[in-house]
């Protein structure tokens, strides 16, 4: 229980404060500015982007047999498992009439009968999905799980990210982190339940599976062993339904393509940050510079998720993996970050005399979930690199920013434990 003295000096706090100050500062500003802050904030001025993810997987989905060997298809709509597209078919089915034809553009498309319909159903069970994530995490407290949900939901990273483009990740977000808090319980039922949902996460977007060295760390073979089953046939059963064995093959084809460098601009993935700093200090754009960095940063943070004595970091780096090594990543994956948040937050003890990075880290994470209500910062950096194009506008680049620095605070306090030898349990 958290004592009356010394209340207010709770390291957490700084999360709350600057994320609530982030969301009604947003709120005041749309006051006087109507739409024009949503404009600028949510929608970066591309009001093309709601609903797209959805909408585009959805009308992919009623292919079935042609999907992976089709080249009219969007890039990324061919690298999802199956799994995924078995559950847009049922929303497709729920949506379109016998013969009816969702049309490719999303805008088109969400003029349908029903379409908005089936698609605010989708994500209100995506949302609960996580509430009841957050609520058996940790400490029993629905105030705190209502205050968690809430700034989480009116963040960009969920409110104009996630759940504006529709995208899958805000589904397995909360299945993960249910998951992951199941799997670790001494109830054996539950403890099956986790593995089952994190199989559905690495069959749906694959790159979760980096949470398999938990198990193997732990030395709980069987169970590591079981979540592989369980991966593998969630995986390849469903290709029944979308294309058989060619299809497989055609996947794995379009899964490969998909990592190699495409969008050089791009500092949303290692490759993209790598190969821009090596062209902004040589002047010269060395691809593979990337690819080798990428994989070097990646085994790196699988060594500090292997030797750490914190839960904490252990979840954020292997996060960091899952989140950052993929090329085809955008701003609602930062929406993972979230998982060993939630669990610090829900923590049954008071963190006092916190040390100095735990203070930096609650404040980045305040700052990136929260309303962008600082993207005229970001603005500003992206006038002053001129020529010198990253892709990404300024509402990306400030989330990013804060992002990087975030990982190296908790990667100088990993270090720090190395080199004293201190056993920690918690982030310290």
């Amino acid at each position: 229980m958290i004592s009356r003295r010394g209340r207010g000096r709770d390291v957490r706090s700084v999360f709350y404060i600057l994320s609530a100050a982030g969301i009604l500062l947003y709120l005041v500003i749309s006051w006087f500015e109507g739409q024009k802050a949503y404009i600028w904030m949510i929608q970066e001025n591309a009001p093309d982007i709601r609903f797209i993810d959805y909408f585009t997987h959805l009308g992919a989905a009623e292919m079935q047999g042609g999907l992976y060997q089709s080249v009219d298809i969007w890039d990324a709509a061919g690298t999802f498992p199956p799994l995924a597209y078995c559950m847009y078919l049922f929303l497709y089915r729920l949506t379109a009439a016998a013969g009816t034809v969702i049309p490719a553009v999303a805008a088109e498309a969400e003029k349908m009968p029903g379409a908005l319909h089936v698609f605010v159903y989708y994500s209100i069970l995506s949302a609960v999905v996580f509430y009841q994530a957050i609520s058996i995490t940790g400490q029993k407290s629905r105030k705190k799980d209502l205050a968690i949900f809430t700034l989480l939901m009116m963040s960009c990273v969920f409110f104009g990210s996630g759940y504006m483009t529709g995208n899958s990740t805000m589904l397995v977000l909360g299945l993960l982190a249910a998951g992951l808090r199941l799997q670790d319980s001494e109830t054996p039922w539950k403890r099956e339940a986790g593995l089952l949902l994190l199989a559905v996460c690495n069959a749906m977007k694959l790159y979760s599976a980096v949470f398999g060295l938990l198990l193997l760390k732990e030395k709980r073979y069987r169970e590591l062993a079981r979540l592989i089953l369980y991966s593998v046939l969630l995986v390849v059963l469903p290709f029944a339904f979308y294309g058989g064995i060619p299809g497989f093959l055609a996947w794995i084809r379009r899964l490969t393509e998909t990592m190699e460098f495409a969008e050089v601009g791009r500092i949303q993935c290692l490759k993209g940050l790598i190969f821009n700093a090596v062209r902004l200090v040589t002047g010269r754009e060395i691809q593979l510079a990337g690819t080798v960095g990428a994989w070097l940063i990646s085994l790196l943070w699988a060594l500090m998720a292997w030797k750490s004595q914190s839960k904490f970091r252990r979840e954020f780096f292997l996060i960091c993996i899952m989140v950052l090594f993929p090329s085809t990543v955008y701003r609602y994956t930062l929406s993972y970050f979230t998982i060993p948040l939630i669990a610090f937050l829900k923590a049954e003890e008071k963190e006092e005399n916190a040390p100095w990075h735990q203070w930096a880290v609650m404040a980045l994470y305040g700052g990136i979930f929260t309303m962008p209500v600082w993207w005229a910062a970001g603005a500003r950096l992206v006038q002053m690199l001129g020529s010198f194009s990253v892709h990404m506008t300024a509402v990306e680049l400030y989330l990013y920013v804060l992002l990087y620095v975030m990982i190296l605070v908790v990667m100088i306090a990993e270090f720090a434990s190395w080199s004293s030898g201190k056993k920690e349990a918690r982030l310290q």
